[in-house]
């Protein structure tokens, strides 16, 4: 299936590892050009390089250093990355979550940092796209959340609060845009084997006093299709629905999760 994606234009945020990494290698496998971007010059220069040799030299792949908890680096990489590429036809919205935290333990200082990081880095970026978007009638607006939005995870209280503040933004705008020919979907992964996953379940087994393989043995027990995912599998979806195939999908919110919500 040609997805008509060659030569588009395209911002993958936090890109250098994980679901990231994945989405932007699948991207650039099709012929986009891209931004990436991560905290870590070293950690870039390394994801531009592999990425460059499974797509192939010919691949244009822009790499900038920034922090997407800041705003204000928000509203930099922003900038820089509509001026690099020329335009901005995809926006990839993603970003590494907060450290685990319960309801009643979680202080003030944690819930603005995890507004900065998640909320405003997303509404900002997308923001910042919007206008080109709507000139040319044509964009796809990619968020990455959590299937904590529709289940909520213990111990993750300030990524599913703000990812969920997310989605609504999302749906709302999605209708504001979809007379503009700009589509604007969410994703939901749920236990997908990246880093985060890992530190997230060695958290775990300090808490209970048991050990990663106990932890990573039983989430993947706990999906119906036995294993958990992988970034690639994710990252499918997304193309698809960065492409001009997915012209009538907008305003949902997709799992991407083995089956493990127990919801419809």
């Amino acid at each position: 299936m040609d997805l008509g994606l060659k030569g588009k234009k395209a911002i993958v945020c936090a890109s250098s590892k994980g679901l990231g990494f994945a989405v932007a290698k699948e991207l650039a496998a099709e012929g986009c050009e891209l931004v990436l971007c991560a905290r870590n010059q070293e950690d870039l220069t390394r994801a531009v390089a592999e990425m460059k040799q499974i797509s192939g030299q010919g691949s244009t792949i822009h790499a900038l250093v920034a922090d997407l908890s800041d705003p204000a680096a928000v509203s930099e990489f922003a900038k820089k990355s509509i001026s690099l590429l020329g335009g901005i036809d995809i926006l990839i919205n993603n970003i590494g979550g907060p450290p685990p935290s319960s309801a009643e333990a979680t202080d003030l200082d944690g819930w603005r940092k995890g507004f900065d990081q998640i909320f405003l880095s997303a509404v900002m970026m997308t923001k910042a796209v919007l206008p080109k978007m709507k000139e040319q009638s044509y964009g796809r607006i990619i968020t990455i959340t959590s299937l904590s939005v529709l289940e909520p995870i213990d111990h993750l209280v300030v990524s599913t609060a703000m990812r969920t503040a997310v989605t609504a933004f999302m749906k709302t705008l999605s209708k504001e845009l979809a007379p503009f020919g700009v589509t604007a979907n969410t994703v939901l992964p749920g236990i997908i084997h990246t880093d985060r996953i890992v530190n997230l379940r060695k958290a775990k087994a300090s808490r209970d006093g048991t050990s990663l393989d106990v932890e990573m043995e039983k989430s993947a027990k706990a999906i119906p299709v036995g294993r958990l995912g992988r970034p690639d599998e994710l990252a499918g979806l997304i193309t698809f629905l960065a492409s001009s195939r997915a012209s009538y999908i907008t305003g949902a919110n997709i799992p991407v999760d083995g089956g493990l919500r127990h919801s419809w």
